[in-house]
């Protein structure tokens, strides 16, 4: 039989898993940013370069010399807002097979969804953290 008492206490009690819900997300989304870190010095930072603004040693071997489009400077924030399937697509399928950079090579037959759900984490992330370090 449910009483007053009980209605009263639910609130309560879902306004006490909030917080820690919310911990346990916060926890989750810096374990992902901190894989998809890692990740990115691995596959990415050689072009993107290692702080993620588009100055990695490719560019002065490659596309300076080529004269052409200079890899994505990812703290400036213009892919924080893309849909987050939208970079997917370019990591997976690369960038000539999405009317991007055909020196954007695809990255879907070596790294897991779960790769690629990091590395768009951390893109989306990367202006944020890029504001923070520079604006302490």
């Amino acid at each position: 039989m449910i009483t007053k008492l009980h209605i009263l206490a639910l609130p309560l009690l879902f306004s006490a898993a909030l917080p820690l819900a919310s911990a346990q997300s916060k926890a989750g989304g810096e374990a992902q940013y901190e894989r998809g870190e890692k990740l990115f010095t691995t596959y990415c930072a050689r072009c993107h370069g290692k702080h993620a603004d588009g100055e990695g040693r490719m560019v002065k071997r490659l596309y300076r010399k080529l004269k052409t489009q200079l890899p994505s400077n990812f703290t400036l924030g213009i892919y924080a807002d893309r849909p987050a399937e939208y970079l997917r697509k370019i990591i997976t399928y690369g960038g000539e097979n999405n009317a991007m950079s055909k020196y954007m090579p695809p990255f879907g037959e070596e790294l897991s969804d779960e790769n690629i759900d990091d590395l768009v984490h951390l893109i989306k992330k990367i202006p944020e953290k890029h504001i923070r370090t520079i604006n302490p």
